[in-house]
């Protein structure tokens, strides 16, 4: 069986909370190829999952949404997390609710509930949005954010910019029913 397929198979496992098969098959992969990161990680999740099993599959959210972004080094960033997590849990959870204390190991960027509390105090959201542009890049944890994010671009007068958001996305994401309406949300407003 090809690694690839193994891996996607893991993955259904993973999200299905069927720890013990996930795990069997991601170990499959590290067998074959020992330097597979999203394996290793793989195995670490489903290990956390005996122990939290609400932490493990947020993290694995988290990690899905860094590669949509095509985050450089993402695996190594959720690794380096995790292994924050098995030194301190309660440290590792006080950094992720609390906006002010958060850091993601490697990513250079701004997270989205930053960017959000910048609005609030600033109001001016294509002033914000100029400066997260130029200065660094904007990092979502959650797809609602990210559809957010999308709307406040085309409510703003930059639809354009949504547009080359979502062209970027993969075809999974961009056939979700809410991302439909994003789009024709968008394409209406460049006709006008």
């Amino acid at each position: 069986m090809k690694p690839r397929f193994v891996l996607q198979k893991a993955k259904k496992a993973f999200l299905s909370k069927k720890y013990d098969i996930a795990m069997k098959l991601f170990n499959e992969i590290v067998i074959i190829n020992p330097d597979n990161k999203e394996a290793k990680l793989g195995i670490l999740l489903c290990d956390m999952a005996n122990d939290n099993e609400e932490q493990a599959q947020k993290i694995f959210d988290y990690y899905q949404l860094t590669k949509i972004q095509k985050v450089a080094n993402a695996e190594d960033g959720i690794l380096n997390l995790i292994n924050i997590l098995d030194k301190n849990t309660n440290y590792f959870v006080s950094l992720l609710n609390k906006y002010e204390e958060a850091q993601i190991n490697d990513i250079d960027g701004i997270l989205y509930s930053d960017f959000k509390k910048l609005l609030d105090d600033k109001n001016d959201f294509k002033k914000i949005f100029e400066y997260a542009m130029f200065s660094t890049k904007i990092i979502f944890t959650k797809k609602s954010d990210f559809y957010e994010f999308l709307n406040l671009l085309i409510d703003n007068g930059l639809s354009n910019i949504s547009m080359q958001y979502i062209e970027n996305l993969s075809s999974d994401i961009t056939s979700d029913n809410e991302m439909q309406k994003i789009i024709k949300k968008a394409l209406k407003a460049n006709e006008n």
